[in-house]
């Protein structure tokens, strides 16, 4: 596949991944818990990242997808180790796979930006 190509796919999942948090953190924002305090750190820190992710798509941004992509691939590894420690495998499952679809998505998409040489490395 071409740098292009990978770009898109890489910047679709990170979008992806970035818009499932911003959704999850907006939806325990609008629930009625005791944990609303914690669910508004979590909007102030991943609507931001789904708005950079977003606007890195737009502008086509190697560079942007490059930083955006592992860490939003880590924070979703990272909310796959809070579902394994409170032993739900939902919260496990979903983000351990697009953490992996993320990750696999910008290797590959890097991969293919250092054959064409579409960017610098």
């Amino acid at each position: 596949m071409r740098a292009k190509t990978m770009f898109y796919v890489c910047a679709v999942m990170t979008c992806v991944n970035a818009l499932v948090s911003a959704g999850f953190s907006l939806a325990m924002l609008t629930s009625q818990s005791s944990a609303h305090v914690a669910a508004m750190y979590g909007v102030a820190r991943s609507v931001p990242l789904a708005i950079a992710a977003l606007v890195t798509m737009g502008k086509r941004s190697y560079g942007g997808v490059m930083v955006l992509a592992p860490l939003l691939g880590s924070i979703q590894a990272c909310d796959a180790i809070v579902g394994w420690v409170s032993h739900n495998a939902e919260k496990t499952i979903g983000p351990i796979t697009l953490a992996i679809l993320t990750f696999t998505s910008m290797v590959a998409f890097i991969g293919e930006v250092r054959r064409d040489g579409a960017m610098p490395r």
